[in-house]
């Protein structure tokens, strides 16, 4: 549907700078009805008009795409689309969404031909003839600290000035701080989050396993080999008829055990996928050898060829012993990572 098309000069379209000449059919043919971008703002802005929305999106470099609530007239401005976040799109009732490709840059005004910097936005005189503008700052940028997952932001957070964006640390790090991320006036980051990476503290320490096939053994767990072919590689694998495998990990102090990853076998040399065979895995941890019952987690599988399992141990589960077992024949083990702080005496 044509909304409008500019045939003329009204006097109401002066204030958006746009050529007598041009066409507003094909942005309004694109919209996308009932749906909009998660989770990649840049900016929102209340009390504006969809075409006003538009326009910001136009003027600031970053910006690729808008989401616009025109029930409340309200406006956000993306540094991402459709196209590279496929998995933050979504429908939405209410909410338009727009790609700024669409639009004719000549909206833009004075500011259509501006040399913004990336995280600046062109302000100029709107409602005169005066083709002056400035370029000023708009965001502090993508956060790229290591360690930091921006999966955990919410559906508020934005990169734009005094804003922030809720954090947290990839599995393997440990987090201190409140996990926020401040963008400051001056288009600095403050982050109020800290990711230590943890170290592995299962790599090169003792090992045991129920039985051993040929020369795979529980050692070939925690020798920083991280290669998935079992034959090739250096995995280990409990022998044939051991109907209860399983490995044993002597991290050789008290730990509080905060994750368990496995790392699965993947296809072979000769194409052969086993990697099913990783199902119904409990892991537990203990003070002793001999008792190593606390539950830590399960994985309930089956795995796929190269997988990483994750097994995230609950609040302050305490061990010297890490412990992984199934209750059907074959264990295979390409490499076991444990994350923990030291328990101090």
């Amino acid at each position: 549907m044509l909304l409008f098309q500019i045939i003329s000069c009204p006097w109401f379209l002066i204030s958006f700078l746009v050529p007598c000449y041009g066409s507003l059919q094909l942005g309004f043919s694109k919209l996308q009805r009932g749906h909009r971008l998660d989770r990649k703002l840049i900016q929102s802005f209340p009390e504006l008009s969809f075409l006003d929305c538009v326009i910001e999106c136009l003027v600031t470099p970053r910006c690729k795409s808008v989401n616009y609530f025109k029930g409340a007239n309200f406006c956000e401005i993306n540094y991402e689309n459709k196209t590279t976040a496929e998995t933050r799109y979504m429908e939405s009732a209410g909410w338009v969404y727009s790609e700024k490709e669409h639009w004719p840059k000549e909206l833009a005004g004075a500011c259509s031909n501006s040399t913004c910097k990336i995280n600046q936005t062109c302000k100029h005189k709107r409602y005169s003839e005066d083709k002056f503008f400035e370029c000023v700052l708009s965001d502090c940028g993508i956060p790229d600290q290591n360690g930091i997952d921006l999966n955990a932001t919410r559906r508020e957070d934005a990169i734009g000035l005094h804003r922030r964006i809720h954090a947290s640390c990839f599995d393997g790090y440990s987090q201190s701080g409140s996990g926020w991320l401040i963008c400051q006036s001056n288009g600095e980051w403050k982050y109020d989050i800290v990711c230590t990476v943890l170290p592995n503290i299962a790599l090169g320490k003792p090992a045991a396993q129920s039985s051993t096939k040929l020369h795979y053994n529980a050692a070939n767990a925690v020798d920083d080999n991280r290669g998935t072919d079992f034959g090739v590689h250096k995995c280990t694998v409990t022998d044939d008829g051991d109907t209860n495998p399983w490995w044993r990990g002597d991290l050789q102090a008290v730990y509080s055990i905060t994750s368990v990853r496995i790392l699965n076998r993947g296809i072979d040399q000769h194409n052969t996928d086993l990697s099913d065979r990783l199902r119904d895995v409990t892991v537990t941890v203990g003070l002793t050898e001999s008792d190593v019952n606390t539950p830590c987690g399960f994985f309930a599988g089956p795995g796929t060829a190269s997988q990483l399992v994750v097994i995230d141990c609950p609040t302050s589960t305490q061990g010297r012993f890490v412990k992984i077992s199934k209750t059907t024949e074959f264990l295979t083990l390409c490499e076991v990572d444990v994350f923990g702080v030291l328990v101090l005496s």
